[in-house]
This record gives structure tokens, sequence and C-alpha cells, in this order.
């Protein structure tokens, strides 16, 4: 009886788990957000200007519950490093989907407003970075965009769009 109840109790704990659900020793949450349901566009290329208009080279549309974080960098540490601490922990069967660094990215400001709408995540185009995974984990699918930049006032960032996959959502009345 007493391990049913135990159970029970730890259920919603259990069910919440998310992959990268961890912050690194030298960074500190400066925002987070949702979970919120939503079709989301997820970027597997770079933002490039396209007829005056800015676009995703590559893109797709996932419906999905998303999950976003954003972290702030210790002073004496950079977001590339914030970066890599995070890759360093996703799962080894992850998929990567899409990564860049740098001008190869595109616009940081696109990323930061269009995409992660977090416009403290603007910096230099040549000191960001950009990787987009695909997993497995328990029994769910999740889709995981790592984004890190070194802005001009020299303060780093690191944010995580999380992304647990969804197929039976709901159509808005």
């Amino acid at each position: 009886m007493m391990r049913w109840t135990l159970l029970l109790l730890l259920a919603p704990l259990l069910a919440a788990a998310q992959p990268l659900d961890v912050t690194w020793r030298y960074a500190q949450l400066f925002e987070e957000r949702g979970p919120e349901t939503l079709d989301y566009l997820l970027g597997l290329g770079a933002y490039q200007k396209i007829h005056s208009r800015w676009r995703l080279a590559k893109s797709d549309v996932i419906r999905g519950e998303l999950t976003r974080v954003t972290w702030q960098v210790q002073e004496g540490f950079t977001a590339q490093e914030g970066y890599e601490w995070y890759r360093e922990r996703l799962p080894a069967e992850a998929e990567n989907l899409f990564q860049c660094e740098g001008r190869a990215c595109g616009s940081s400001a696109q990323w930061a407003n269009r995409m992660f709408e977090q416009r403290i995540l603007y910096g230099h185009d040549d000191r960001q970075r950009l990787g987009v995974w695909r997993l497995q984990e328990n029994g769910e699918t999740w889709t995981l965009v790592l984004y890190a930049v070194d802005r001009a006032n020299r303060r780093h960032y690191v944010h995580l769009d999380r992304l647990r996959h969804i197929t039976d959502i709901p159509e808005p009345d």
C-alpha cells in the first residue's frame, strides 16, 4: 500500500522530467516561460535576407508544448562555454538536426527577436552558436534548440527552447 501511495505522489514529478532540465553552476536563471502548446517554427538553417525580407534558409513546423529557458552566464565565462556544457549533457542518442556558429547562423537580431522572442539574446553575429537536436526520452519525442551569444556589453547568455512533441492537439473553438 505504501509503495502505491509513494508512486502516486511521485508520478507528477516523474512525468515532468524534461531533457536538459539542469542549470550550469556558472549561470543563473534569467527567465523561464511556458509550458505553452503551439505550432513551433523550427529553424534548421540560417536567417537570410531574401528580397528585402528576413527568412530562414530551412525550417519545419512542429506541434508541441514549448518551455523556454534563458540563463545569464557569470562574469569570467563565455556563452560558448555555457553552450558546450549543455551540449555535453545531451544524451548520446540525440540526433543533431542543425548546427551553426558565427555568421553562418545569420542575424543574431533575427534569432533573438523572431525565433526566441527574447531581445536580450541580440549580440554579435560572429559570437553566436546554435544547435538543434531531436531525441526520444521516457517514451516522448523532444526537440531541443540551444542558442548562445555574447553581447556587446560583455554579458553572455545561453537559451534553450525545449519542445515536447504532441500529435493530438485539439483545434481551437
